[in-house]
């Protein structure tokens, strides 16, 4: 079945006191709605359509290969969807729906979510995770029996209902005919006076339509950004993320936790990766290389045997075997 996705990246972000997007923001090199596109493809999705609004032009900018949508007048989630009507004409079978400021989301766990919905042949699976502190989060409400029966924002939980630890990760996988069939009847009838798209749980439950979940095992995929803090929080998962790969294929960090590589990066065998180490963009490094420390090679290629110390390299191409101590090789 096919599978298309949506992704919201209409938001300003004033919590990061910045003049740029906030999706715009950058990690390890790549724009941070740049995750949550590419999240989606591997996890099989043809065709990615992304929402913008707040300075729309720079953000569609940053991406290539996808459809825009435009949401000029931010009212809710739910609205955002709306906004995306025309650009999801004709589209059937599963549409993903995630934002564009959750740069931790993995491929698979987006996959089993869309499996869900196609296994079950319901309206909805929804992504959920549990939280020591849920506070400020939408909590998954379920009944006696366990089944997902609606979500509640934090700003309209009733006093009972603040304990629940299980909280919304706003990612769903919808049946896109079903969903569009009853979008309509969304409201703004909640504390901030917004189209929720969490409140399509409840239209469809109401409806005797199946609702499904998936539990992330690891919350750290729901993190969202929403200040230079939490920037720098899932810039530092990324980085353990992509530096453990790297040394499982067999490559050497002396401190890994000084060394920061791009995730579009190929590093060859018994390459060692000193302290104060960055490799961004399209960049390759061939086998047993010694690269920094105080290195920062970006865009370029790096042959077998190299060493790279105390040096900037920037789109150039090191013969097998060459050395950078110390240049300025731009």
């Amino acid at each position: 079945m096919s599978a298309t996705a949506l992704v919201l990246a209409a938001g300003e972000g004033t919590r990061m006191k910045s003049s740029l997007p906030k999706v715009a923001h950058r990690i390890l090199g790549l724009p941070m709605v740049e995750y949550a596109i590419r999240a989606a493809r591997e996890a099989g999705c043809d065709r990615v359509v992304v929402v913008t609004g707040h300075r729309a032009e720079e953000v569609e900018a940053l991406v290539h290969g996808v459809t825009f949508a435009r949401q000029d007048h931010r009212l809710g989630t739910g609205h955002a969807v709306m906004c995306a009507a025309d650009a999801l004409r004709g589209a059937t079978g599963s549409l993903l729906v995630l934002a564009g400021d959750c740069p931790l989301l993995a491929p698979e766990t987006l996959a089993e979510l869309i499996q869900s919905r196609e296994e079950s042949n319901a309206a909805c699976s929804l992504l959920s995770t549990r939280l020591a502190d849920p506070a400020g989060y939408g909590r998954i409400i379920r009944d006696a029996g366990g089944a997902i029966v609606g979500i509640v924002e934090d700003k309209d939980l009733a006093d009972d209902q603040r304990a629940i630890d299980e909280v919304n990760t706003s990612t769903y996988c919808f049946d896109i005919e079903t969903l569009f069939a009853h979008l309509q009847r969304l409201g703004t009838s909640n504390a901030q006076g917004e189209y929720y798209l969490t409140d399509m749980i409840d239209i469809f439950r109401r409806e005797g339509l199946a609702v499904v979940g998936v539990e992330a095992a690891d919350p750290n995929e729901m993190l969202g950004v929403n200040s230079r803090v939490q920037l720098a929080e899932a810039a530092g998962i990324l980085q353990r993320r992509i530096n453990v790969r790297h040394m499982l294929a067999g490559v050497t960090m002396t401190d890994p936790g000084l060394v920061w590589v791009g995730p579009d990066v190929v590093i060859g065998r018994d390459t060692v990766l000193e302290p104060m180490t960055f490799l961004l963009g399209d960049t390759s490094v061939g086998e047993r290389c010694v690269i920094g420390p105080n290195a920062r090679v970006s865009d370029s290629r790096i042959g077998n045997g190299c060493v790279v110390s105390d040096a900037v390299v920037t789109d150039q191409t090191l013969t097998d075997g060459a050395s950078a101590i110390p240049c300025q090789c731009e």
